[in-house]
């Protein structure tokens, strides 16, 4: 028999595969409930989450998926028979990063077996925090993590990285990925949602064509089906609770109600200097015209409030001793820093389908994670 020494990561590690490899077929461990390999039904602050996690090269951060209004993260990792190149996780895992796919409680039959149409964003960050103190811990994995916040999760930015500092972690960068900010009143379209029988916001009616038309311009794109329409439809898309919603409406007493202010604490949209370090990936399709024209402006106001806020401003006695040299390099550092922090890619609001956009969209974030790291070096040597 040949021992084995391993360390606490090491071992941990070698039990996830363990568990992966000899995993009970989802449809005999759960009744009707059908869950994808490596996906894992847990609770965190108070409500259930489908959580996929795979681990990565040691010293690299988790990448956290958190998904977008009424669809699983299951579309960061694709189905069970799917050409695993076609989709995300694929390929930050071929680049050593662990990755960390978070879906929230949705009307999804195969997944959940309630509805909860009170969820807001507060348990929305609460939730995804919980679990990823959870699985940083239990990996040992760096206490600060990479988010990909993709369509309407742009708007948990702040309340996420707010919950991660009270357990001890922290957020290295949030990309958004075509994603809401916490601008008020950007996706107007969102107001003319409709409460399902459920109380949840119905994505029948609303939305639901318009992703699948994302999904065959990105089929089309990868000259063949990345994503079967009607595997999307069933086993990654729900109704979900209109307090996620870029609408400022809240669930009360069976109708949806305007809030706007209580909406605005909640997404932190004033808080400049306590949301993470942004950057942003976007595209130029006229598929999704709102995202291709106006997402780098409405992230560009965080990007730059935010390095401002937490960089230059929070530094007064050396911001007026700064030489007009220096100042005017601060100038031209903080005014290019939201352009060198953004990137648009090929493809449409599913920009991160396909082999060629999965690869391009890791690929892109590493190169953003390095440019963040340049932009807040070089502006804080500008402010010794």
């Amino acid at each position: 028999m040949v021992a084995l020494h391993l360390n606490r990561r090491q071992f941990a590690m070698l039990c996830a595969a363990l568990t992966a490899a000899w995993r009970i077929p989802a449809e005999a461990e759960s009744g009707s409930r059908m869950l994808y390999p490596r996906e894992e039904l847990t609770q965190a602050a108070g409500y259930p989450a489908l959580a996929r996690f795979e681990p990565g090269r040691p010293g690299l951060p988790v990448v956290v998926f958190v998904t977008g209004g009424g669809v699983l993260g299951r579309i960061a990792y694709g189905p069970p028979g799917g050409r695993a190149a076609d989709f995300l996780c694929h390929w930050l895992n071929a680049e050593g990063y662990a990755s960390l796919v978070l879906s929230y409680p949705i009307d999804n039959k195969g997944t959940f077996d309630a509805t909860f149409p009170q969820f807001s964003i507060a348990d929305w960050a609460e939730q995804s925090a919980e679990i990823i103190a959870r699985y940083v811990d239990r990996y040992a994995l760096p206490a600060n993590v990479i988010v990909l916040g993709w369509s309407m999760a742009g708007r948990i930015a702040e309340p996420l990285h707010t919950a991660l500092r009270r357990k001890g972690k922290g957020i290295e960068l949030f990309v958004a990925m075509a994603a809401a900010s916490a601008l008020p009143n950007t996706l107007p379209g969102l107001d003319g949602l409709k409460p399902a029988a459920s109380g949840l916001a119905a994505i029948h009616g609303a939305y639901l064509d318009w992703l699948l038309q994302c999904l065959a311009n990105q089929n089309s794109a990868a000259g063949h089906a990345v994503l079967d329409p009607d595997v999307f439809t069933g086993e990654m898309t729900g109704d979900f609770p209109v307090g996620l919603a870029a609408s400022a409406m809240r669930y009360k007493n069976g109708a949806f109600v305007a809030d706007a202010a209580g909406d605005a604490l909640e997404v932190g949209t004033a808080r400049y200097r306590t949301f993470p370090p942004l950057a942003l990936m976007t595209h130029a399709s006229d598929i999704d015209a709102r995202h291709a024209l106006t997402d780098r402006s409405t992230w560009g106001v965080y990007i730059t409030q935010q390095l401002c806020e937490t960089l230059v401003f929070s530094r007064p006695s050396d911001l007026a001793a700064l030489s007009s040299e220096k100042w005017a390099l601060l100038v031209g550092h903080v005014t290019d820093a939201a352009r060198r922090l953004s990137a648009t890619l090929p493809g449409n609001h599913m920009f991160f389908l396909g082999e060629k956009g999965a690869r391009t969209t890791v690929q892109t974030l590493k190169v953003l994670r390095q440019s963040a790291a340049d932009v807040a070096g070089e502006l804080s040597r500008l402010m010794a």
